[in-house]
């Protein structure tokens, strides 16, 4: 089904109408004059990519290259247009058979680069496909602006190609792409003759390929006495942990995935054109940033049928869901959309990681953009928890801030979210990541195990010291995507848990609002101005484990700043009353033996209580935030109202 919704796609998007050019980087440019001379003191190098050079659009084989000796039309490697083996060293350590072998690949790719050439230039009479052949005939020898060696002063690093440049430099050559300039004009980008002649030529090999096919049953249309592709040519490319040149979605490359005497992809066939439509087809998604979302190992492709305008906003969505476009569609998922149509419409989604040479589907999907729209719904109402618009000092606003700008995007995005899980992106599982693309798409509940690492970011990111690279614990997506996680995990007897604080007899969650509060109070004690870790940072991971053993001492504690405070000034002792009035609200959701005892906290918390004593401490600092922010607002309006009043 995979790979006839990719064919389809190919052919409603006329994607194959181009597919004889692709976009690649070619970093040196060759320059040569009408009469084949090489002008000027070295290579032109093109800006782009650092080792890569800038994109061209550039011709494409249809032959398969895996088989070998098989170039590239007009822009190559330094094997193709040259005739050099690309790493000389490493050939002479071949065994002899295997040497032979790649010296005999070497040159029929050579050949085989010119040959195009001479072919083109009778189909064309192109001048400057007459320079450069001219060109090749006078360089049968290493040409003068590529050596082979050690970087000139520095015996010690290993043998590479070296180029010359147009500005007299060497630079080391890598695994970059030539082309040639005549005159000062590009040949590939030639409009007039070169381009018209490369579209005819992939179609006359595309046809000689399906005259020599195997014909047989196409399992994807069904149509029969299709030719069949003996392999899949066209790779890939983009896929994580795949190689540079792609990999294959469908491949036989092993004695172990053949049967009944079948060779490659006789196994499983599938006529030459759907084959290379669902490659392409494939391609465009993976290029295209309205259908497609990379994340760590693992990249989600996803399109609908008839409505492209439905893969451009889910991408939107995932990547950059600001919170006005986020409340917009949660109130109304419909506004615009044709909901008729979003029944019938089919929406798809796959998920793909790498692995060398092959592609591997981690996931496949297929609903109607309808249902895709509904539990893209459910995912943000999920989501919704109250931020922490402000936070006790500089320093940490400072942080929240660095935090909320991560990547440039909004706290609600997929990346951030998934970087909750881990300290650094680079680490970001693969699994984690396509777990989350089929919550928001498919409405699943991502596995309890993501608590673990959730919750130990947390802690860890809460105690830390470090003043080189300072760690904002309160980050919205880690709290959002604990509370999706919770909810669509619960059982009967766990308790909802809600965007803002909620009234409920849980004990995990209500000692997490405790710890908060005892955490403001001693704040209020110190006037803000404590030195030295607190109780959050001294008490949090007992508390949230082992609430019993550390609530005795933190609710002694917490009396000892009541008192002070209650010594203090008029507005201290406020304070003091309504920190108080608030800690016993919540002491009175445990069994207390005397009013004058501390409550009986559990013993233990599962990992699964931790989640909830992490947002109930998480929550009940959002609301004091909100309610400090609030004091001071009245505080503001107040003298301008009576200076109305008196003005008035």
């Amino acid at each position: 089904m995979l790979l006839k919704a990719l064919a389809e796609f190919a052919e409603a998007n006329k994607i194959l109408d181009s597919v004889a050019f692709v976009k690649k980087p070619i970093r040196w440019i060759v320059p040569l004059d009408s009469q084949g001379n090489f002008v000027g003191p070295g290579l032109i190098e093109t800006p782009g990519e650092k080792n890569r050079g800038k994109e061209f659009s550039a011709p494409r084989t249809s032959l398969d290259k895996g088989v070998g000796g098989i170039a590239e039309f007009l822009a190559d490697g330094i094997t193709a247009i040259f005739g050099l083996d690309s790493d000389p060293d490493k050939t002479a350590k071949l065994k002899p058979k295997q040497r032979e072998d790649r010296e005999a690949n070497n040159r029929k790719k050579y050949e085989h680069f010119w040959q195009q050439l001479r072919d083109a230039h009778i189909a064309t009479s192109n001048l400057a496909l007459e320079s450069m052949l001219i060109f090749s005939r006078r360089n049968e020898v290493s040409p003068t602006f590529l050596r082979w060696g050690q970087k000139e002063g520095d015996s010690d690093i290993k043998a590479k190609w070296w180029v010359k440049t147009a500005t007299g430099q060497e630079v080391a050559l890598g695994n970059s792409q030539f082309t040639f300039q005549v005159d000062g004009c590009l040949p590939l980008l030639d409009e007039e003759k070169i381009r018209p002649y490369w579209r005819k030529q992939y179609a006359q090999e595309t046809a000689n390929r399906d005259t020599v096919s195997v014909r047989g049953l196409c399992l994807v249309t069904g149509r029969p006495n299709a030719p069949i592709a003996a392999t899949q040519t066209t790779k890939i490319k983009g896929v994580p942990g795949t190689q540079s040149f792609g990999g294959a979605i469908v491949s036989f490359d092993k004695p172990a995935f053949c049967s009944y005497g079948f060779e490659q992809s006789h196994n499983a066939p599938v006529a030459t054109d759907v084959a290379d439509a669902y490659c392409h087809g494939l391609n465009a998604l993976l290029e295209s940033t309205n259908n497609s979302v990379f994340l760590g190992g693992a990249v989600l492709c996803f399109w609908a049928k008839q409505e492209s305008a439905a893969g451009e906003f889910f991408a939107r969505m995932l990547n950059r869901p600001d919170p006005k476009a986020v409340a917009d569609f949660v109130k109304s998922p419909w506004a615009g959309v044709d909901r008729e149509l979003a029944k019938k419409d089919a929406f798809y989604s796959v998920t793909l990681a790498g692995n060398a040479g092959r592609v591997v589907v981690r996931h496949w999907m297929q609903q109607t953009v309808e249902s895709a729209r509904e539990n893209f719904q459910k995912w943000f109402c999920d989501l919704e928890i109250q931020p922490i618009r402000s936070s006790a000092s500089a320093m940490e606003k400072k942080k929240a801030k660095k935090e909320n700008e991560k990547e440039g995007m909004p706290p609600l995005a997929i990346f951030r979210l998934t970087c909750a899980t881990v300290r650094d992106q680079k680490d970001i599982q693969t699994d984690v990541a396509a777990q989350l693309y089929h919550a928001a798409l498919e409405g699943t509940a991502p596995s309890m195990s993501l608590l673990k690492p959730i919750l130990a970011e947390f802690y860890s990111a809460m105690v830390s010291d470090s003043k080189e690279k300072p760690r904002y614990p309160y980050n919205e997506s880690r709290f959002a995507l604990l509370k999706l996680i919770l909810n669509r995990n619960r059982k009967e007897c766990d308790p909802m848990m809600e965007p803002t604080v909620c009234e409920t007899a849980d004990p995990a969650y209500n000692c997490g609002r405790l710890l908060a509060i005892f955490d403001e109070l001693q704040a209020e004690a110190h006037d803000h101005k404590l030195e030295g870790a607190g109780v959050v940072e001294r008490y949090y991971g007992t508390a949230s484990s082992a609430p019993n053993s550390a609530f005795g001492i933190l609710w002694r504690l917490h009396q000892h700043h009541l008192r002070k405070l209650k010594r203090s000034d008029g507005k201290k002792q406020a304070a003091a009353w309504a920190i108080e009035s608030r800690i016993t609200d919540i002491a009175r959701l445990f069994r207390q033996p005397s009013p004058s005892l501390p409550p009986q906290f559990p013993r233990t918390f599962t990992l699964v209580e931790q989640g909830r004593f992490a947002l109930g401490f998480y929550q009940e600092k959002a609301d004091s935030t909100d309610r400090m922010r609030e004091a001071i607002r009245v505080k503001q309006v107040q003298p301008m109202d009576n200076q109305q009043k008196r003005s008035s």
